[in-house]
């Protein structure tokens, strides 16, 4: 696929990116081709105000199986969800195919939490990790760090 306008994802990276706080570093997570950022627990409503407003639909542990196949089989294969965890998921318009995705849990600590940010695309000829890493890397300050 050539480069395509994402206008929508773009808006939502941008909105998420306001409210993450300035000590926190977004970095790419190499093994499952997001970005991702680690901040405190009293930094989390702050954090899931503009992912609730912006995502059109909310999934967790309890309700994704009543997701639609593609995204219920793209989040179990890919990382599956424990109580606690979200995914959230936005659809472009024009480009019905790509997901918009973003994923927040605690860590084991219960101090931190992980908030990751990706796209998924049911046809997997039409995008590839590179282009979404370079959208991503456009959206949001990714850092050259490797996700911990």
């Amino acid at each position: 696929m050539t480069d395509i306008e994402l206008q929508k994802f773009k808006h939502i990276c941008q909105r998420i990116g306001l409210n993450i706080p300035a000590g926190c570093q977004w970095s790419w997570d190499e093994k499952f081709g997001h970005a991702l950022v680690v901040f405190a627990k009293e930094d989390l409503e702050l954090i899931l105000l503009p992912i609730a407003l912006e995502f059109e639909q909310k999934w967790d542990f309890a309700t994704i199986d009543g997701s639609a196949a593609m995204i219920s089989e793209f989040v179990h294969s890919g990382f599956g969800l424990m109580p606690g965890q979200d995914f959230f998921m936005a659809q472009d318009p024009a480009h019905r195919n790509l997901i918009l995705y973003a994923t927040c849990w605690p860590w084991g600590d219960g101090d931190n939490f992980s908030l990751r940010v990706g796209i998924f695309c049911s046809r997997s000829e039409a995008i590839n990790p590179g282009q979404i890493r370079a959208y991503l890397t456009e959206w949001l300050p990714i850092t050259d760090h490797k996700a911990p």
